[in-house]
């Protein structure tokens, strides 16, 4: 029987070609249209079916998108186009490149009142903590924002008529695309005012992703009408929101109150919505304001309490959220939390001290129901540094065995063995997702409270194993021992995972052992290896630095290696992809830094994405 040719094959057949290759490889996708002119007819649907705008500055913008119609136009491609996606700031002059780092709305995280992107001190001196914050963003992306820095709210609030003129390559391309049933919108800039005339004239039933939505108005007292018309236009459909309580400047933001009340009603269709609540820097005008308590909230204009209620399907409620139940209280009262399939509770870099605890887990278990919930996000917290909490545990436990089976699950906080017994027990058989990370809090140790994280052995990842049968994606902690056999028989125990594709470890790097544990002789030290570090901390030994230098030492050949132990030993499908996070070295169980280690640290300690070729299977390894 003679091979078929592409070129012989029905249009349908290549469309749904081109529709994989679009949702799994991009550069297959791209080299399909070049075969012949029946398979580049075919994939014109999956290649213009997103596209993706860089805002600078006008002049550009004009030019990108004149070619970028040229294009759309030559090909009889308008048609094709589903989302489109615009990122980045325009500039209107050469004033506003110099501010653009500076704009407040926006978390600077600088020490001083200068910019934030560079990656030199003062002194010219290479800056490793900002090289670190940027290669963390990378690696744990959205889930875990930083929240500290500079935050002022002094962005601009109208759009002004030049601005809204520069827009208009963009504006006059919404208008040619027929089908648009997307627009993310994530620039700096206010939303202009043109563009949201286009939406609603044009495309009414286009949702609208706002990933920088904030109500600047709020400082000025009564909100600006061309913000509420944003806030409340039919086509809003989610919206990315970073808040305070109080910003740099010790100005009142009650953006997080403004945004319920869209919620419960005033948004008619907005659906989803993630609130990042960050802690600013303080500053000698917000230290001031510490005393004075925050003025009432006067309610948006239309607001009528207890009229309505919202119907999200996701909410995400992440940065320095309140430990309590206060904080779910507020939105249950405008939500109805029956009608979430996703829900995040907790997140971000630097908050170990700010998670939900027992009480808000009982308040949880006593007042909600999520029957629809279908993937959950959340951040655990013993808080009990002042008060003892000995029900943790079984709050936790009875927390969540109230869900309904999950399909995606994300824990991270105290673990206990009881808590990871009943997480598999109760959703292990419908999990496609699970990522648990164990941490405790270095703050206020107490003697009484010698709390160690959950040290995940051989005999976890084959009860994961077991419990979960459909998991294809894993997230999970590994405790580095120099490459021992007690570590590669963790690796080797991975590859039992059927269906497993991807897969996440962070390589942890900590010794809580040093200063909460029993003893800390390891008998490996040598003679050098038993002498203080400092004799500010007795229990700290030299060779606990040399073992955290070994551990943190996580080289190309050392990554490889890793990846090839799990592959080897793989059943079912094949892994797809491996990520190595190498975090925690210098951590020894006490809120205490060691500067003279962190660079050295710092620099050891190298992260890895691994990925199978989807052409010819050989693999590729890239630095993060």
């Amino acid at each position: 029987m003679a091979p078929t040719k592409l070129d012989s094959l029905p249009l349908e057949t290549l469309e749904r070609m081109a529709s994989y290759l679009h949702g799994t490889h991009r550069p297959s996708l791209y080299a399909l249209s070049l075969a012949n002119k029946a398979c580049h007819r075919a994939t014109l649907r999956s290649v213009f079916r997103e596209i993706h705008l860089a805002v600078g500055d006008a002049k550009t913008l004009q030019c990108g998108v004149g070619a970028l119609v040229k294009i759309l136009f030559g090909r009889g491609s308008t048609r094709h186009v589903r989302h489109l996606h615009i990122k980045g700031f325009l500039l209107m002059n050469i004033e506003e490149s110099s501010k653009q780092g500076v704009e407040a709305g926006t978390l600077n995280r600088t020490d001083g009142d200068g910019g934030g992107d560079s990656d030199e001190d003062d002194d010219g001196a290479f800056d490793y903590c900002a090289m670190e914050r940027d290669s963390v963003e990378e690696i744990l992306g959205d889930q875990e924002p930083y929240l500290d820095g500079d935050f002022y709210d002094n962005e601009p609030i109208k759009v002004s008529p030049e601005e809204d003129m520069a827009w208009a390559p963009v504006v006059n391309l919404v208008k040619t695309l027929p089908h648009l049933t997307e627009l993310v919108y994530e620039c700096r800039n206010q939303f202009p005012p043109s563009l949201l005339d286009a939406l609603h004239k044009h495309h009414p039933h286009c949702k609208l992703h706002h990933r920088t939505f904030r109500l600047r108005s709020l400082r000025c007292g009564a909100p600006d009408p061309h913000e509420m018309a944003i806030a409340t236009s039919p086509c809003l459909h989610s919206v990315k929101v970073r808040y305070a309580w109080r910003d740099s400047d010790g100005q009142d933001d009650y953006n997080e109150e403004a945004m319920q009340e869209l919620v419960a009603g005033l948004a008619p269709n907005l659906k989803e919505v993630h609130m990042i609540r960050i802690a600013p820097s303080p500053t000698a005008r917000s230290i001031r304001r510490l005393p004075f308590p925050r003025a009432p909230w006067p309610g948006l204009p239309g607001f009528v309490p207890g009229r309505g209620t919202g119907s999200l399907t996701s909410l995400s409620l992440a940065g320095t959220i309140e430990s309590g139940p206060s904080f779910l209280q507020a939105w249950k009262n405008h939500t109805d939390f029956g009608l979430l399939h996703h829900l995040t509770l907790g997140g971000g870099i630097g908050t170990d001290h700010v998670r939900i605890n027992d009480e808000a887990m009982r308040w949880i278990v006593q007042n909600c129901s999520f029957p629809r919930l279908k993937s959950l996000y959340v951040c655990l917290g013993r808080d009990d540094d002042e008060v003892e909490k000995p029900n943790y545990t079984m709050d936790a436990v009875a927390f969540f065995k109230t869900l309904v089976p999950l399909d995606e699950l994300s824990v991270s906080g105290p673990l206990e063995p009881d808590i990871v017994d009943a997480i598999l027990a109760r959703h292990g058989r419908t999990l496609r997702k699970l990522s648990l990370r164990p941490s405790e809090s270095e703050f206020h140790l107490r003697d009484d409270r010698p709390h160690i994280p959950l040290t995940f052995n051989k005999e976890h990842i084959l009860q994961i194993q077991a419990q979960c049968p459909s998991l294809q994606d894993l997230a999970l902690s590994v405790r580095r021992t120099r490459s021992d056999a007690r570590e590669v028989e963790m690796y080797r125990a991975f590859g039992k995972m059927e269906r497993l594709q991807s897969l996440f470890l962070t390589l942890d790097c900590s010794n809580w052992r040093v200063h909460r544990g029993a003893s800390t002789d390891d008998p490996l030290f040598d003679e050098d290896d038993h002498q203080l570090y400092t004799e500010l901390h007795p229990r700290l030994k030299r060779g606990h630095f040399r073992e955290t230098f070994m551990n943190c030492a996580v080289d190309e050949t050392l990554a490889r290696s890793i990846w090839e132990t799990i592959c080897h030993a793989k059943v079912g499908r094949r892994l797809e992809s491996l990520k190595l996070y190498t975090a925690n070295g210098g951590r020894f169980g006490m809120n205490s830094s060691y500067n003279d280690t962190h660079e050295v640290v710092a620099n050891l300690s190298r992260s890895w994405l691994i990925e199978r070729g989807v052409r010819d299977d050989e693999d590729t390894i890239n630095p993060l």
